[in-house]
């Protein structure tokens, strides 16, 4: 499973993740290929012109949303937010493979940005929109758009929750520029990341208001007045998860190669074998060596290899059980070999034999700023940090004790998951070489999410997926998690507050020297690693398996692939 984040991102699904709150880039080029050995981008590109005229894709996705809402915490998916959303919803920049970017002009004709301020703002942002660009419902995308979508995600809405207010709360107003199509965008602290949160927009009439924002996205076919893009649901089978989307007959840019996309909930190894049999046409981000192994049965297959910002990872629930300790977390972390389990979910894939450690909760290897920052794997350190917390090794059971209580936790698992239930072996028998028991709580993967954000666990594993802002969004994750009354702020999960990194978080989001930046960011994550609240396992590959006639769609890391553009070679 994943989620979405933006600067790292959470995914659902066969991988689980989550994804960060925006999909954007950074138009500096700090993004580097994030991969040793891999390019940047792997598809076939060719010119929509000389590709066929209709068709349909059948794609897969990992669990079906249940709210077609991207600002809303359960709508802050991968799955939702760039696997669909591309197809259905304005993108207002388009990225090359660095993560540079420049306007789509079927949404944003300009923008000119004046980082001096006028004296009263620190920045002011003004954006030209396409006055052709409209919503489903008919209206044009207008300044108001970005007005509502800024207050719902700055909290000026009560009941209203974005994954993120990182970079919303940096802004003191958007008005109405020269005509409803001008957005100015005013600042009150300078934003180096600003280009994240205007990487999209959501519409007026579907965010002012905590009822509509909260419960008018559930199904998908009638939140498509919400929506604007080259595609369409016309059908929602949420018992059997498959969303069907068509040609937008509104849509005002050029016409797509497809008329018809459908997206299918499947884990990967029916996946594979729906692919194999040529059922579906791509199987995406692919992480296991059967799912690989079945798709290269298919005789027109084309894998695809890029680099890519998804990372996996253990997140620890800190208000849980043992967990509550900070030593207990560290003796943890000593003892959890990530190499290890790296070698154990990669076998058999064309990725494992590349050195993927990731050793830093911001920065991917080869991105400007990065540095390993990871602790030691060392048993011994892991049981001094528990012997610290007062514990003391029961010689006759083999695992700490302490006031006649076992040194134990639980470990949320998605049973036919192979990275879940594999991370989970390999962390209950790593644990059990130091002392420490682990026991499974499973679940379905339509829960999985809820119970992460209710708190309703204790450990687990899913993955992060990236953007090219890695300085962006610092407390999505790592933030002060709740307000005063109690309600969640963001996507820590780990429920876990850490004053130092609370006061880091507006210094790196406005220090404007890049190096001072980085430096901060580091800072920053070298206080995750202490205090253990999200522990990187290793980065991925993006494995993506394709007919070989399939154009203009496949595997990247940062690259803007218009969906409109997307078909099959003559």
């Amino acid at each position: 499973m994943q989620l979405k984040k933006a600067s790292i991102a959470l995914l659902a699904a066969a991988a689980l993740a989550l994804s960060a709150c925006s999909t954007g880039g950074s138009n500096k080029g700090d993004g580097g290929d994030g991969g040793s050995d891999l390019p940047a981008s792997d598809y076939n590109k060719v010119d929509p012109a000389e590709l066929q005229d209709g068709g349909k894709l059948s794609l897969t996705i990992g669990a079906y949303p249940e709210n077609w809402n991207r600002w809303h915490l359960d709508g802050n998916t991968v799955d939702l937010a760039s696997k669909i959303g591309s197809f259905v919803n304005p993108v207002n920049w388009i990225y090359d493979e660095n993560g540079n970017f420049d306007v789509n002009p079927n949404y944003v004709e300009s923008y000119t940005m004046n980082d001096k301020g006028d004296g009263e703002s620190a920045m002011i942002l003004t954006m030209n929109l396409n006055p052709n660009a409209k919503w489903n419902s008919g209206t044009p995308i207008t300044y108001a758009d970005y007005e509502a979508t800024w207050k719902a995600c700055s909290g000026q809405i009560e009941d209203v929750t974005c994954p993120s207010p990182d970079g919303w709360n940096e802004i003191e107003s958007i008005e109405k520029g020269e005509n409803e199509f001008q957005v100015v965008v005013k600042y009150n602290t300078v934003y180096p990341d600003w280009s994240a949160n205007m990487s999209e927009i959501g519409p007026a009439e579907g965010l002012s208001d905590a009822a509509t924002f909260n419960e008018g996205w559930k199904d998908a076919v009638e939140s498509a007045k919400y929506m604007a893009g080259p595609f369409i649901p016309t059908n929602s089978n949420t018992a059997q998860g498959v969303l069907t989307l068509e040609r937008n007959p509104n849509w005002w840019g050029p016409t797509p190669k497809l008329d018809t996309v459908t997206f299918s909930a499947l884990e990967q190894e029916p996946a594979a074998a729906a692919f194999a049999n040529s059922e579906i046409d791509a199987l995406n981000f692919i992480v296991d060596a059967a799912s690989y192994e079945t798709a290269n049965k298919r005789q027109d297959v084309d894998i695809k290899m890029s680099s890519s910002v998804q990372w996996r990872h253990f997140t620890f629930n800190s208000r849980a059980g043992v967990l509550q300790d900070k030593l207990v977390r560290q003796g943890i972390q000593h003892a959890i070999d990530t190499a290890d389990i790296a070698a154990s979910d990669l076998a058999g894939l064309p990725s494992a034999e590349l050195n993927l450690h990731l050793g830093n909760h911001f920065f991917m290897p080869n991105q400007d700023g990065y540095v390993d920052n990871s602790v030691e794997f060392s048993e011994e350190l892991a049981k001094e940090k528990f012997e610290e917390a007062g514990y003391v090794m029961n010689e006759s059971t083999g695992y700490y004790e302490k006031d006649g209580q076992e040194l134990a936790f639980r470990y949320l698992r998605l049973p036919g998951n192979h990275a879940s239930e594999n991370e989970g072996a390999m962390l209950t028998e790593q644990m059990q070489k130091v002392g420490v028991r682990v026991t499974y709580t499973d679940t379905e993967p339509k829960d999985f999410f809820t119970q992460i954000q209710n708190g309703e666990y204790e450990s687990t594993s899913f993955a992060w997926q990236g953007t090219p802002y890695p300085m962006a969004n610092v407390g999505q994750i790592y933030g002060k998690p709740l307000d005063d009354e109690g309600r969640q702020l963001n996507s820590n999960f780990t429920g876990l507050e850490v004053p130092e990194i609370d006061a880091l978080i507006p210094q790196i989001a406005s220090e404007t020297d890049d190096a001072k930046r980085r430096e901060l960011t580091n800072e920053a994550d070298k206080l995750v690693w202490d205090n253990v609240m999200v522990l990187p396992l290793y980065y991925r590959a993006n494995i993506t398996a394709i007919p070989s006639n399939l154009a203009n769609y496949g595997s990247t890391a940062f690259e803007t692939l218009l969906v409109e553009n997307i078909g099959y070679i003559k």
